[in-house]
């Protein structure tokens, strides 16, 4: 096109790029050439943040497990074949727990990159799980490359042709920044979505109060807003009585070896409900600028997503014998993630009286 300038690639810390600045002058652009015609002139952000809903929960994501792929494999492999004090350094304590982590990481990021995908695939435009995959892929991933640096020691940091970690490892930033910065989507994001879309009766109740016929509005609020209330109610009973019998009696429909973390599943996911609704009951619009308590949140509603992917992965894989540890580490960390980050946000909650009610509902037995 005359007047535009093209050529030049972005190269960002040493990684080369298919794009680059686009700049132009005295440039023509015809209005038929506005993607979706004229009438979708000036709506192009709006396309392209629509879009991100899907892209984002594919390309990272995959990049971040195609990394921990191949630092498990490489990992794996040179811990075998290299040797300390007449042992592979494999047989070492230390570095088999680093191993561990690099494939309990990498099995959860390929569990929920199967899952979302599948999703995707039958027309589903994931919003809130793109947002935990692009987050937790991203930062499993830096972790996993932690960790393969660790067992390399000396040859992961000397460059040079047979230095097949250090590149990613110098690209691993590049990850975290685009597609929404990991901060900025934990702290706003994966919460601050998800409690609205997620929640049975939170998008009911806006859309009604936004209904322009009033009487109508008002009827469907009135519906929501009581309905909402029982919900509340509801979940106050079932996260009491989850957690006061460790979920044993919790309805799922397998029984299998991974039952209990089904059952798990479900008591964190009331204790959650139960979280949320208070929080937005009695913080409201505060609520998004309490990033912390946001950003807790959503990492209860991520562990939770990235279990239940493990799971669904797992029956899908034909529960495979050989996946079942990787498939209980996997689980049993999330899980553990999700009870630490409630009892983070019980204890920094702004009302300590209220926060103690609900630790009592949550953690009646101080676990």
């Amino acid at each position: 096109t005359p007047g535009v300038e093209i050529g030049r690639r972005h190269y960002p810390l040493t990684v080369p790029f298919q794009n680059g600045p686009t700049s132009g002058k005295d440039v023509f652009v015809p209005l038929d050439y506005i993607i979706g015609g004229q009438k979708m002139a000036g709506k192009g952000w709006k396309m392209l943040v629509e879009l991100l809903s899907v892209g984002r929960a594919i390309t990272l994501p995959s990049s971040a497990a195609g990394g921990g792929q191949a630092a498990a494999w490489s990992s794996g492999a040179y811990a075998q074949l290299r040797k300390q004090f007449g042992l592979p350094i494999a047989k070492f304590d230390g570095v088999g727990e680093a191993l561990s982590r690099i494939a309990g990481h990498t099995y959860v990021m390929n569990a929920a990159i199967s899952v979302t995908s599948g999703a995707i695939d039958q027309g589903e435009k994931p919003a809130v799980p793109s947002a935990i995959l692009k987050y937790h892929c991203t930062e499993l991933g830096r972790k996993v490359g932690n960790d393969a640096m660790d067992i390399h020691g000396g040859k992961a940091i000397m460059m040079g042709p047979r230095n097949y970690l250090s590149r990613g490892y110098m690209a691993t930033p590049i990850a975290i920044t685009v597609e929404g910065a990991n901060i900025l989507t934990r702290s706003l994001i994966i919460f601050g979505q998800g409690a609205i879309r997620c929640h049975p009766f939170v998008l009911r109740e806006l859309h009604a109060a936004q209904n322009e016929d009033e009487q109508q509005g008002l009827a469907d609020f009135d519906q929501a807003l009581f309905s909402h209330v029982g919900y509340a109610i509801s979940n106050l009973a079932r996260s009491f009585f989850l957690a006061l019998t460790h979920a044993k009696f919790s309805n799922v429909p397998l029984n299998t070896p991974t039952r209990r973390y089904y059952q798990n599943i479900n008591r964190y996911s009331a204790a959650f409900a139960l979280a949320s609704d208070f929080a937005m009951l009695t913080l409201g619009g505060k609520l998004k600028i309490k990033e912390l308590l946001s950003a807790r949140l959503g990492d209860v509603l991520s562990s939770m997503y990235l279990a239940s992917a493990v799971l669904k992965h797992f029956e899908n894989q034909g529960r495979r014998a050989g996946d079942l540890p990787l498939v209980e580490w996997s689980v049993r960390t999330l899980m553990y993630h999700a009870q630490e980050q409630l009892h983070s946000f019980l204890r920094n909650f702004p009302n300590g009286f209220l926060a103690g009610v609900l630790r009592f509902f949550i953690f009646p037995a101080g676990l």
